[in-house]
């Protein structure tokens, strides 16, 4: 099975599936779907105000969570939401794995989940993805713009010690039929490369794409044949205040629609 993995480049879909006219500056990028991000300064004034009904998850590895984190955050990383029982390394973790997961993490059902990772890593963004295909309304499902880079250089403070937190119950509710705008399957991908309608992007580094380089746990080199290489960090702001913010939306658009990617046409990424 082939998962769209989820990268910014599958966020930049939902962000954007509504064409702009103009962009403005970042963070006020004029997306179609704003709500999905939370800048700094609102994540900020929310633990400056002690309210109730948030987690934040802080989604990079242990020792980096340690050395400093966004205040009240809790940590997990990207093998404790991989199916530690699948044959093929990577996968999405179950729907009773996330479960415990979510619920060691002090997270119920009725909590607004805040995400950040690296402001230069998609992981958060997986972490997302899984949430979302396992029925948690989106509107529930925040990721901070800009990542824990973007809240350093704002100068915020971070902590080292974890927080005390109690577990919590966390169930899953798995929809189906929904799944589809943000999984596909193999034959889904076989029938795209035949479908003008469609297209298929490699959104990992050049090296992966050309086969110089491979993934721990990957099989074996190369790419789907057909396929469109576009990086995922190419959705990302490079340089400056604003490193590791998505691109305004114009930007972005232009991006896709350069790689034969125009919104009009149904995007399958991994």
């Amino acid at each position: 099975m082939i998962r769209k993995e989820i990268s910014p480049f599958i966020l930049a879909s939902l962000l954007f599936l509504i064409v702009v006219q103009t962009a403005q500056s970042v963070p006020n990028g004029r997306y179609a779907h704003p709500e999905l991000l939370i800048q700094p300064e609102e994540l900020k004034a929310l633990i400056d105000k002690k309210a109730p009904g948030y987690r934040i998850i802080d989604v990079r590895e242990k020792l980096d969570y340690l050395s400093g984190h966004i205040p009240g955050a809790v940590q997990v990383w990207r093998p404790d939401i991989e199916d530690k029982a699948h044959p093929l390394p990577g996968m999405m973790a179950t729907k009773e794995q996330m479960e415990e997961v979510m619920g060691s993490l002090g997270t119920n059902n009725q909590d607004m989940i805040i995400i950040y990772s690296y402001s230069e890593g998609p992981d958060h963004a997986r972490l997302w993805w899984i949430l979302a295909y396992y029925g948690v309304p989106v509107n529930q499902l925040k990721l901070l713009d800009g990542g824990i880079d973007a809240w350093k250089s704002r100068g915020y403070p971070v902590e080292i010690i974890p927080p005390k937190i109690g577990k919590e119950k966390f169930k899953l509710e798995e929809k189906p039929g929904e799944d589809k705008i943000i999984l596909c399957t193999l034959p889904d991908v076989k029938f795209a490369l035949k479908n003008p309608r469609k297209v298929i992007l490699d959104v990992r580094s050049k090296k992966e794409y050309t086969g110089e380089e491979i993934k721990r746990g990957a099989t074996r080199p190369g790419r789907i044949p057909g396929v469109t290489w576009i990086e995922w960090k190419d959705v990302l702001i490079e340089e400056g205040p604003y490193k590791g913010y998505w691109k305004p939306a114009e930007d972005i658009k232009k991006i896709f629609a350069s790689k034969g990617a125009p919104p009009e046409k149904d995007i399958y990424i991994y």
